[in-house]
């Protein structure tokens, strides 16, 4: 948008890639536009109805969406208003509509909360703009471009039935933004065909195409957080703006460490290593129960080898699919959201159906605010991969008197004991802790769009398709008590570790039949592991 110094008057003209955008043809329902700040975004969204002439129509019913009211009044409304003035349009402010001289109506909109949708529930547009689309869930962008949009059949050659939006990369709606319109053709430009011939296509756009953005804010940019840089100014769908959990690793970058990856092909899961398995209810979409299993290596990692959802399914009919499983892997413990314990009217609670169905015994874990908040902490430090930093201050320092006391008055243990307290702290070969199955998509996902509550502002905000990221706080939490709980059958594990890698070295069957006996016999005088690691047969029967 420019304005003319001597008139006052406000003028646009699009760029290459604005032009782009607009020659979609009006076949194509579905259109994102974008990538990175300072392409254009929000103009020739507010322009599309103009360009096409549609805003002489008297039947036309535009509607451009932000998420919130304060970001239309903020930054939205006052564009609009020199845009649309010299075009004769009177701006109602109750109503949040321009009008044109035709009688054609422009609705400025927003859908903070899913249920508001329905207040677009009468309009028929024939024209929805979605500005910043990762801002919105995937259940209102579908709700209303898939049931709202609407023209009546005689005026079908005139107006259209379509939705554009553009957005940014980030935010609560990125992952399916990202398989809407990015991952099927990442560069663009390509004609996408959806579910009853629903055509889409995406145009990505950069800060670089526009030629009206000063040169100092693309500089900016470059000081901004490496994530936050890919994002605004590149339009890099593979970097996570505002991500609560920016360590996680799908694919490694080149200037990283090796360990510095957590989704990785799926490997052998041997049948002595430890199973825990975690539970995230739910019933109608967006919601689902979740069901994910994690084995505990020797090397104390976890690795999430399977994930089990369902949605719509009956709580007897989701059990007797995942019963096989369990009754296979024996897992030490299954862990349930403390929700599921809460009464709702029925003669019994979550809980006690999900024990009876799998004839099990299923934990309930905490889900208060503070629980929340130190399972994302428990998150964090499982997804880890760089070494704990240790500032030189807190590193042991050699005192010779000390040492001299002790060679006079103690023991030559007591000495070197000393001594190798004095050695720099080992470097942890266990990171990353947490190990992720290609084939797990669910909590892939749901890892990269977890971002930060604007109330609860260290924790991590709800949002739909969490159910996976819910099961994996439990899982990580059940994963360290078992470390801390059952340290003399890790002992075991780690001895089974040993002798299964003496045998691949030496192919002595003999040898690790007689070993694996002795720690059978040995095993008894070890403690039993904890209670609750045990499945039993819940007391009560529906």
């Amino acid at each position: 948008m420019i304005r003319d110094i001597e008139t006052g008057q406000f003028s646009w003209r699009p760029t290459v890639k604005q032009e782009r955008f607009l020659s979609i043809p009006l076949t194509i329902k579905e259109a994102l536009y974008g990538g990175s700040v300072g392409s254009g975004k929000s103009d020739v969204l507010l322009m599309y109805p103009i360009v096409f002439g549609w805003h002489e129509h008297e039947s036309f019913k535009g509607l451009f969406l932000r998420r919130t009211m304060p970001e239309l009044r903020r930054e939205i409304i006052p564009r609009a208003k020199n845009f649309f003035r010299p075009f004769g349009a009177t701006y109602n402010a109750a109503d949040g509509v321009f009008t044109f001289p035709s009688g054609a109506l422009y609705f400025m909109g927003h859908c903070e909360h899913e249920d508001d949708v329905h207040n677009y529930d009468s309009m028929q547009p024939n024209y929805v703009a979605f500005d910043e689309l990762t801002t919105f869930t995937e259940w209102i962008y579908t709700y209303i471009v898939l049931q709202r949009i609407r023209v009546d059949e005689h005026l079908k050659h005139v107006l259209p039935m379509i939705a554009r939006s553009a957005s940014n990369p980030g935010n609560i709606g990125h992952q399916f933004v990202y398989k809407r319109f990015i991952k099927p053709y990442p560069d663009g430009g390509k004609i996408i065909v959806g579910r009853g011939g629903v055509k889409r296509v995406f145009i990505p756009a950069t800060i670089d195409d526009n030629p009206h953005i000063a040169q100092q804010y693309k500089n900016d940019l470059d000081a901004l957080p490496e994530a936050e840089r890919k994002a605004k100014k590149y339009g890099d769908w593979n970097a996570y703006e505002g991500a609560v959990f920016d360590e996680f690793r799908e694919k490694r970058y080149s200037d990283e460490p090796d360990n510095a990856l957590h989704v990785i092909d799926p490997i052998h899961i041997p049948t002595w290593w430890p199973k825990i398995v975690s539970l995230d209810w739910g019933f109608a979409p967006p919601a689902a129960t979740c069901m994910l299993f994690g084995a505990i290596s020797p090397g104390k990692k976890l690795y999430v080898y399977r994930e089990l959802m369902w949605q719509r399914k009956k709580i007897e009919e989701w059990c007797a699919e995942a019963k096989p499983y369990l009754e296979k892997e024996n897992p030490r413990v299954i862990r349930l959201c403390q929700s599921a314990a809460q009464n709702r009217g029925q003669e019994h609670t979550i809980h006690q159906q999900i024990e009876s169905a799998l004839d099990r015994s299923v934990e309930l874990t905490g889900n208060s605010q503070g629980s929340r908040i130190s399972g994302k902490m428990l998150v964090h430090e499982y997804l880890r991969w760089a070494q704990k930093y240790i500032p030189e201050t807190e590193l042991p320092v050699f005192k010779p008197e000390f040492a001299d006391w002790l060679i006079r008055n103690k023991t030559q243990a007591d000495y070197d004991a000393y001594i190798k307290s004095l050695s720099p702290p080992e470097q942890e070969d266990n990171l990353p802790k947490l190990q992720i199955f290609k084939s797990c998509e669910g909590l892939i996902s749901a890892i990269k769009t977890c971002f930060y509550d604007k109330t609860h502002t260290q924790d991590v905000s709800e949002f739909p398709g969490d159910d996976p990221y819910d099961a994996l706080r439990y899982l990580c939490d059940g994963a360290d008590r078992f470390f801390s709980e059952s340290v003399d059958e890790m002992k075991r594990v780690e001895q089974q570790e040993a002798l299964e890698r003496l045998l691949q070295n030496t192919q002595d069957w003999t040898a690790f039949y007689r070993n694996s006996r002795k720690m059978e016999i040995a095993k008894d005088g070890f403690p039993m592991p904890i209670k609750r690691y045990h499945a039993r047969r819940p007391a009560y029967r529906m």
